[in-house]
């Protein structure tokens, strides 16, 4: 079976570059982190592992990558923080950030998913099919490339504008979390009014719940 240092090697050479041309600033095979002025954008790759491998029948060097948005404005609620670089830099795990979403594969791999006995893992696109010999490795890395341009690059960009991120985050389903990051959202704009509105939002919804709001 390939193995996860071979894999990163073609991550290294084909998607790696891409990356850093669009401002990533530290970046390995699977991780990367670009910082801009109030946010910390990251990408990571992940393996699907042998458990999920042996539920679902996807081959366990299969990759997801998944895009995120972490505000250093919004204090930490209830989860460990992000670790911190030598440089004083916060480094989250894309798991951590407020704003998430992941890239859909373009290439048809049905040839493979067609395999599988459940109908919902033969259509769904947040995998990359990596077969064990790794024979198809680079289609999969060349693919994961144009993805990263068409799909990543235009997100970041989108939500690295805070306005922008704000609009997104109110659009969401009505939730403790929603309030949250609106309230503190709305103060890193200034916007006083809805500041206070998301703040008692919280609360309310807090206490709803059973949390112990300060």
């Amino acid at each position: 079976m390939i193995s996860s240092p071979e894999v990163d090697k073609f991550l290294r050479r084909d998607l790696s570059p891409i990356i850093r041309e669009d401002g990533f600033q530290k970046v390995s095979a699977r991780k990367a982190c670009c910082w801009r002025d109030q946010c910390v954008l990251v990408f990571q790759i992940r393996a699907v592992g042998s458990y999920f491998s042996d539920v679902t029948g996807w081959p366990p060097m299969s990759v997801g990558a998944w895009t995120g948005v972490y505000y250093d404005f919004i204090p930490v609620d209830r989860h460990r923080p992000p670790k911190i670089d030598l440089k004083g830099r916060l480094i989250p795990d894309e798991w951590q950030c407020h704003l998430r979403s992941h890239l859909c594969r373009t290439l048809d791999q049905s040839r493979y998913t067609e395999r599988l006995s459940n109908p919902a893992e033969r259509v769904r696109k947040d995998i990359w099919w990596l077969e064990r010999s790794g024979s198809n490795i680079e289609e999969v890395v060349e693919n994961m490339v144009l993805c990263f341009m068409d799909q990543a690059a235009p997100w970041f960009q989108r939500f690295a504008d805070l306005s922008m991120a704000f609009s997104e985050i109110e659009a969401g389903h009505d939730c403790y979390t929603k309030y949250y990051q609106a309230e503190w959202f709305a103060k890193a704009l200034g916007l006083e009014r809805k500041h206070k509105m998301y703040a008692e939002l919280r609360i309310q919804e807090g206490n709803r719940i059973g949390l112990q709001i300060p």
